[in-house]
C-alpha cells in the first residue's frame, strides 16, 4: 500500500496554526495590554485564520477517510482553496503592516514576524 502523504501534511499545516494562533494572540494581548487599543486587523485576521484551519484541518483529514459518502470533493477543494486563500491575504497584509512600521523592537516584533513566517509556511 503507498504511502499516504496527506497526514502528515495536515499535522503540519495544524501544528503550525497552533504556533500562529499563539504568536498572534501574544501580539494582540501586547497591544490590548500595552497601549490599551485594539489590535491592527492583519493580527486579528491571521488569528482567525489560525482558528478557521484549526476547524477545518479535522474536517479535511478525517472525513474522506470515515466518510466518504459524506464527503464531497468540491466542498474539499473549496475549503482547502478558501483556507489557502486566508493564509496568503493574512501573511502578506502583516508583512505589509510591519514593513510599514518606523520602530519595531522588542519581543512582540519578533512575535508578529515569527507569525507571519509560519503563515508563509502554512500558505
Amino acid at each position: 500500500m503507498p504511502f499516504n502523504y496527506m497526514f502528515p501534511l495536515r499535522a503540519a499545516q495544524f501544528l503550525f496554526a497552533i504556533i500562529t494562533l499563539g504568536l498572534t494572540g501574544y501580539v494582540a494581548h501586547w497591544y490590548i495590554v500595552r497601549d490599551g487599543v485594539s489590535s491592527p486587523s492583519q493580527i486579528n485576521f491571521l488569528i482567525f485564520a489560525s482558528l478557521w484551519t484549526l476547524f477545518t484541518v479535522p474536517y479535511l483529514t478525517v472525513a474522506p477517510v470515515y466518510f466518504p459518502k459524506l464527503t464531497h470533493k468540491y466542498a474539499t477543494l473549496a475549503t482547502d482553496a478558501l483556507t489557502m486563500l486566508f493564509w496568503f491575504a493574512g501573511f502578506v497584509a502583516l508583512a505589509v503592516f510591519l514593513s510599514a512600521l518606523s520602530l519595531c523592537l522588542g519581543s512582540v516584533c519578533g512575535g508578529a514576524k515569527a507569525a507571519a513566517a509560519f503563515g508563509a509556511f502554512i500558505w
